[in-house]
């Protein structure tokens, strides 16, 4: 039974089974991101060393809104920064000690018993330091959001903030009401509501009896994977569902607000005048997240576009977003998403990697004390894989960088464009 919460949270974004696709892969053709000398034969306890320059600092802000449905939401937002020195610090604490023991009321709360199993150790070292000075060695910097996956966290991105941070963005990360398990500001525990784990266990239970199983492991051709993508994006539970999204993009949307009155100086910080917010902004995000990340990107006009790790797109059936999008994911996810490449009008991405679980799109690549659960591909090259075609997005449509993100090529992986119309 303790195995429950995690799989019910699969079934829900992966849609049933979260196992390793088809045929052993090899190394990437090219080696963008330098191996760590922590490998994946080595013991993890800590996250590679990211991939830029920077020292990254890591803050974090609790914000209080009225959402469209009146409900007070009270969030908290974690931003990873770059920075010229960790000035003597110790690296910050990964997530926090509370986030087990609401797991284990979770668990219970779904008719489980508490787990005796921990996802992930509370001292798994980062590569961030708490409260460092914003680097001088440009004026402002490029701004993204992480969104998290259903009752994850909002330090569920480190891996990948981090990365994209040295590299020279601020990644904002949000701890989202209902859907979310996080601790503010001033010490107080946040878990998921019970509406939310009842809806996810309706959801859970109608995409498992509505998935066919060789969708699961086989690419099914483009007409037949947009066709069952449609009828799983369009069940009674999935439309209900749908709304945690939206009111999760109302997060991103009112924290956003506050950037911009943050760079004029109307709310008081670090980043007066230090934000490149007139270049638009971009959101990436994990399984729920990935599906909230596309909703904020076709919904805000101030987001240039979006990632999606391995979620599925509750919510924005046969939308076009008109924006640029990308998904990261395993065949199973291109099976469920597949409408998007049919009905999104600007350039759209679908690289399909093998070997590897739902869980390899987040942190869990490193941090998760349940060997099992990880799919066959090397640590290091997935997390090679994943921050290298991200940061080439978000580089090329942001930045307006010369980057051709299909040359970027790695064995195992399949990617699939569709330019825009």
């Amino acid at each position: 039974m303790k195995k429950r919460l995690t799989t019910i949270l699969a079934i829900v974004i992966a849609l049933t089974t979260l196992s390793a696709c088809g045929k052993n892969s090899g190394t990437s053709i090219q080696e963008e991101i330098p191996k760590s000398e922590n490998s994946e034969t080595s013991a993890q306890n800590e996250f590679p060393k990211p991939i830029g320059s920077y020292t990254v600092g890591r803050t974090q802000m609790d914000f209080k809104y009225k959402a469209s449905d009146n409900s007070e939401r009270e969030l908290t937002a974690f931003f990873f920064y770059p920075s010229d020195s960790s000035e003597g610090k110790s690296t910050a604490e990964y997530a926090f000690p509370e986030f087990h023991s609401l797991r284990d009321k979770l668990l219970v709360r779904l008719g489980g018993t508490a787990g005796d199993e921990q996802l992930f150790d509370s001292n798994f070292k980062t590569w961030s330091y708490d409260d460092l000075a914003l680097s001088e060695k440009e004026k402002q910097y490029p701004v993204l959001f992480f969104v998290h996956g259903a009752g994850a966290y909002p330090q569920q991105g480190t891996l990948f903030s981090q990365d994209l941070a040295s590299a020279g963005y601020i990644v904002v990360s949000i701890g989202h009401a209902e859907s979310g398990v996080y601790k503010l500001k001033d010490g107080r525990t946040v878990g998921m509501s019970e509406e939310f784990m009842d809806d996810l266990t309706k959801y859970g239970m109608e995409a498992a009896a509505l998935t066919p199983p060789q969708i699961v492991t086989e690419k099914l051709e483009e007409e037949e994977a947009i066709k069952i993508s449609r009828k799983l994006t369009s069940a009674p539970e999935a439309v209900k569902f749908a709304k945690y999204a939206v009111l999760q993009r109302e997060d991103i949307s009112y924290v956003a607000d506050n950037l911009y009155k943050m760079n004029t100086g109307d709310i008081e910080s670090m980043f007066k005048g230090r934000l490149q917010l007139e270049i638009g902004m971009g959101v990436f995000g994990h399984s729920f997240g990935g599906t909230t990340a596309a909703i904020v990107s076709r919904d805000d006009d101030r987001f240039v576009g979006a990632v999606n790790l391995d979620g599925n797109m509750l919510g924005a059936l046969d939308s076009d977003l008109k924006k640029p999008f990308m998904q990261l994911s395993t065949v199973l996810a291109y099976n469920t998403n597949a409408f998007l490449l049919e009905s999104n009008s600007e350039d759209t991405y679908f690289a399909i990697i093998d070997n590897v679980t739902h869980g390899d799109f987040s942190d869990s690549l490193f941090t998760t004390t349940d060997k099992a659960s990880r799919g066959t591909r090397d640590a290091m090259e997935q997390r090679n894989i994943i921050t290298s075609y991200t940061k080439a997005f978000f580089d090329k449509y942001m930045l307006k960088k010369e980057t051709e993100i299909e040359s970027l090529s790695f064995d195992g992986v399949e990617m699939i464009k569709k330019p825009h119309r």
